[in-house]
């Protein structure tokens, strides 16, 4: 039995293919989404025109973008987006784009063509935002976040953020105003709501889906609301990074909208629980830690085997909040080095682009095995399971998908 899955979304995209015994049970666990059409172009630039009241009689534009941790297909709403401004006779030297890194490393310029397109950076100023500088106090949250954001987008009078709605572990769903909290705040700011109200309130909010009553989420719209940003436009995407839906308008309204669709969206049926997860990392391979975490809550309690897939050159995140910078030197908030679920009697990790500094993400102990062929990794697994058929699940991208009964 062959199964081909997407993998390296911001290179080659070739997919990886696993040959897989006929004996074993296998169940590919489809998000409900993946069902849903794509969106044709028509309807993009149609939801993007329909901006055009919002922009009028604006002078300085900033439009801010995610990384490439972040699976959102920016140069297909750009387009549109130069559109708009040309049709609201908006010159070019009144826009500026920020990448929203928050404590994440800078973009250079071949990664802004990927995310943006050729043609927004032979027009516009592209920028990486700075989380160490240039960062204007706004007050602070109720729940006591310093709001400071980046100067250059204070700067201007129309802010339009671009970006993903996925499952989030601790705010529910990425998008909306998370473009403006981490994305474009100081570092002083990230660690307080990242740190001390992660931790304050982590047993009622760390919940991969979970929105309501939810204090970071809270807390994220508030510094988004307090730093006043005009437009947001925000996509659903399927295991494939496809845009399956969009949402363009005032960012209070998108919570709403996204919402009552998203939870649906990315919801992923699981026909109990397996012996062998084959889990692949497609559109945020670079944190690929997350898939992990899907993969064990899957597994039986009398344990099983974990295949990651992770085959990605870029490897994983540079992160000056949560990284490793030394062999006993880390971020203002170590992330620590994983340790893996005690369920999880072995966890493959597929790449060829081993990082020894990095593997703090995965786990070093014992039971975790770098493989650079996948056929090495299926020949173990056939031979443990021999004159056996173990229930196999494969999550064609773990990073997104949200398990449910």
């Amino acid at each position: 039995m062959e199964i081909r899955l997407k993998h390296n979304l911001w290179g080659n995209g070739k997919n990886i293919s696993l040959n897989l015994s006929d004996r074993w049970k296998v169940s590919v666990l489809n998000m409900k989404g993946d069902s849903k059409p794509l969106l044709k172009n028509n309807y993009i630039r149609t939801k993007i025109l329909s901006l055009i009241p919002f922009i009028k009689d604006k002078k300085e534009v900033c439009v801010v973008f995610d990384d490439l941790s972040r699976p959102t297909k920016a140069f297909k709403i750009v387009p549109f987006l130069i559109e708009l401004f040309e049709k609201n006779d908006i010159r070019d030297e009144q826009v500026r784009f920020i990448c929203g890194l928050g404590t994440h490393a800078a973009l250079d310029n071949r990664a802004f063509r990927k995310k943006l397109g050729q043609e927004a950076m032979e027009r516009f100023h592209v920028f990486n935002h700075n989380p160490y500088e240039n960062c204007d106090f706004l007050g602070r949250t109720k729940l006591g976040t310093p709001i400071m954001i980046n100067r250059e987008y204070m700067s201007c009078d129309l802010r339009i953020g671009i970006g993903s709605f996925t499952p989030h572990a601790f705010c529910g769903y990425g998008g909306g105003y998370k473009i403006v909290m981490p994305s474009i705040s100081h570092i002083d700011s990230i660690e307080y709501h990242h740190g001390t109200l992660l931790q304050r309130h982590r047993e009622t909010c760390f919940s991969l889906g979970k929105y309501e009553d939810n204090p970071l989420l809270d807390d994220i719209i508030e510094c988004g609301r307090t730093a006043g940003l005009d437009i947001k436009i925000d996509c659903l995407i399927n295991t494939g990074a496809e845009i399956t839906d969009l949402y363009a308008g005032r960012p209070d309204s998108l919570y709403e909208y996204m919402l009552q669709r998203a939870q649906y969206h990315y919801s992923t049926p699981v026909p109990g629980k397996a012996d062998i997860v084959f889990v692949n990392s497609y559109s945020k391979a670079n944190e690929a830690v997350i898939s992990l975490s899907i993969a064990e809550s899957v597994l039986k309690d009398t344990g099983g085997f974990i295949v990651l897939l992770c085959d990605v050159p870029e490897g994983q995140i540079i992160h000056y909040l949560f990284g490793r910078f030394g062999k006993n030197t880390w971020g203002r908030l170590p992330f620590g080095v994983r340790k893996k679920a005690d369920k999880a009697k072995g966890i493959f990790i597929y790449s060829r682009y081993r990082d020894i500094a990095n593997e703090f993400w995965f786990g070093r102990e014992d039971g975790i095995y770098w493989y650079k062929d996948m056929k090495e990794i299926i020949g173990i697994l056939e031979d443990e399971y021999h004159n056996k058929t173990p229930e196999v699940f494969i999550i064609p991208d773990a990073t997104i998908q949200k398990p449910s009964e």
